[in-house]
């Protein structure tokens, strides 16, 4: 059992470690100066426990995003799956490492080459590559956990060593008023909390196919994998956070956040480190395309009932995303925005609810937090694409909204997402209408 959970954990934090998520802690750290710590354990909150969780939770209230929902209604889950996989994962996620793979990692390695040659050369290269590993579906765990992360971890692990052994300085006040908040906010923004909602599904499959069925072997697996995950995501997000500190008095203050790493390695450890961090990008770019690949294969096999077969959605998605990643990674995170603002509140609130007894809960609460974040969500999408428009929300609805407790620190939705679970479950119990719950539905067995 702990080989598995070490494999399959190993494998959830690549597919979590993103090529975004290098960059980061080192800004956090950078920024808060000699308050990283506080800033750490913010960023361990919303981009460590949160993201983990998710799959955690995933896998103990039926194993799919469908069963998780059932509280909620019975075509919530397989809308907000649909939603989240075509606009998150599909169109944003794999062509977006791909593209930074590219500007990140292929363009430090390949300094003289022309750009515009040199992305014809390497994103059918990055997506050959990547189907390759997800074709074979029931190696794709395997071969990212036992491959690909150890890799990477290894790659990353030297970068992290040598910046504590051998720090660039001593991090200095920078003033950075809320380091905490700052690291809170930071994590909320990476998105992957619902990274684990749309991926988890992989993870369980492949204890499934190792013969693990509900029950107390299968539940300590899960938490074992977790805490793998976790301790591979807190020790590079620790290390790159302490590198950004040390680097606070050293660097100018108006260092790009996409250079920011790039420098902080070339300062500490020359053009050996900046071609060993390109190196460590790339595989980060290419475990989470991976996984994503073969999740979104999966899916596609599901919602066309067996008439597109895994391999030809996984073909349909490399090729897909290949046009799109030549849009480079401006134009992606641009798409990438509006999807994030309305949806991210109500993933957060699906996992926190998930994680509650059961007994405390009824259906009325679930309905009742998750159509309340689904309101703030929207409140937040048209506010966004108001102020991109050159306009401004009314004076008084952006009062009222600023007035709401946590609003400041970018959580506006969740006190009035908990006073509609409360309002929610008192009207459901009321109602003495009965709980669909999860029926104590089991992970759904690998096909």
């Amino acid at each position: 059992m702990i080989r598995d959970s070490v494999i399959v954990g190993l494998a959830m934090f690549a597919v979590f470690f993103g090529a975004g998520n290098l960059i980061f802690p080192p800004q956090i750290g950078f920024l808060a100066g000699d308050g990283w710590s506080a800033a750490l354990t913010g960023l361990l909150i919303t981009g460590m426990l949160l993201p983990v969780l998710s799959v955690v939770v995933l896998g103990l209230r039926g194993g799919t995003v469908e069963r998780l929902c059932t509280p909620i209604a019975p075509w919530f889950g397989a809308a907000l799956l649909g939603v989240t996989m075509l606009g998150l994962a599909w169109l944003i996620a794999v062509p977006r490492t791909a593209s930074v793979a590219f500007e990140t990692g292929f363009r430090t390695l390949a300094p003289d080459l022309d750009p515009g040659v040199g992305i014809w050369l390497f994103l059918p290269a990055f997506f050959l590559v990547s189907t390759y590993f997800a074709l074979d579906r029931s190696r794709v765990i395997d071969r990212i956990g036992q491959v690909l992360t150890p890799l990477l971890l290894c790659l990353l692990g030297i970068i992290v060593i040598w910046s504590v052994l051998s720090p660039l300085g001593a991090p200095v006040d920078t003033g950075e008023a809320s380091p905490f908040r700052l690291g809170l906010l930071t994590g909320y923004q990476t998105g992957d909390v619902f990274g684990g909602i749309m991926f988890g599904i992989i993870f369980i499959e492949a204890f499934q196919a190792r013969g693990y069925t509900p029950g107390p072997r299968y539940t300590a697996a899960l938490w074992g994998m977790a805490g793998v995950t976790f301790l591979g995501l807190f020790f590079v997000y620790g290390g790159l956070e302490y590198l950004g500190a040390t680097g606070s008095g050293v660097l100018a203050p108006d260092v790009p956040q996409a250079g920011l790493l790039t420098a902080l390695v070339g300062q500490l450890a020359g053009k050996i480190g900046a071609n060993t961090l390109a190196v460590a990008v790339l595989l980060a770019c290419l475990t989470t395309a991976v996984g994503a690949t073969a999740v979104l294969g999966e899916y596609i096999q599901k919602w066309t009932r067996g008439r597109v077969g895994y391999k030809a959605g996984v073909l349909a998605v490399s090729l897909t995303s290949l046009v799109q990643a030549f849009g480079g990674v401006d134009y992606i995170v641009a798409l990438a925005e509006p999807i994030f603002l309305l949806l991210y509140p109500v993933g957060i609130a699906i996992v926190i609810l998930g994680l509650l007894p059961r007994n405390l809960l009824n259906d009325g609460v679930w309905k009742g937090a998750t159509g309340v974040a689904i309101l703030m969500g929207f409140y937040d999408l048209v506010a966004s694409l108001i102020a991109k428009t050159g306009g401004a929300v009314p004076p008084q609805l952006q009062a009222l909204h600023e007035a709401i407790p946590l609003a400041s620190a970018g959580f506006a939705w969740l006190m009035p997402a908990m006073i509609g679970g409360l309002l929610g479950g008192l009207v459901w119990r009321l109602s003495g209408k009965p709980d669909a719950g999860w029926a104590d539905a089991e992970p759904v067995p690998a096909e």
